[in-house]
């Protein structure tokens, strides 16, 4: 994988802000990438990133949950529990981010990444919403 590929996504995972999270999916859908390819991405090269706020649509980052448990519960991002608290009594084996809730606007995700990644090039070749 290119290295330009690799900016544009990790710029868009700058773009997610505390107390936000968002999928695979998303950030595909706005840099142009099948969710596979964010997913790949975000292990070789995303431990320097905000990792712990891009999950998978279920609201898990598998394998590594309980490295991100604790940065979901400062964050604000766990669902409830059974006790119908967010974060509170979480099983980590069932810890999840509450993306109802959580997950950040397509809209302003591109609106920021395109700004943050505006001084690469390319850009306009990759609209909003598609995928390679």
């Amino acid at each position: 994988m290119d290295d330009l590929r690799v900016e544009r996504i990790l710029r868009a995972v700058e773009c997610v802000p505390r107390g936000r999270a968002a999928t695979y999916g998303l950030i595909g859908k706005v840099v142009g990438e099948v969710p596979r390819v964010i997913g790949w991405t975000m292990h070789a090269w995303g431990s320097e990133q905000r990792w712990w706020r891009i999950v998978n649509a279920a609201g898990t980052i598998p394998g590594h949950t309980a490295r991100a448990l604790p940065h979901w519960r400062d964050e604000g991002l766990l669902a409830a529990s059974a006790s119908g608290v967010p974060g509170a009594d979480v099983d980590p084996g069932a810890a999840r981010v509450d993306l109802p809730r959580v997950l950040l606007a397509q809209e302003t995700l591109e609106r920021a990444w395109r700004e943050a990644a505006a001084d690469l090039p390319g850009l306009d070749e990759i609209p909003g919403g598609s995928r390679r």
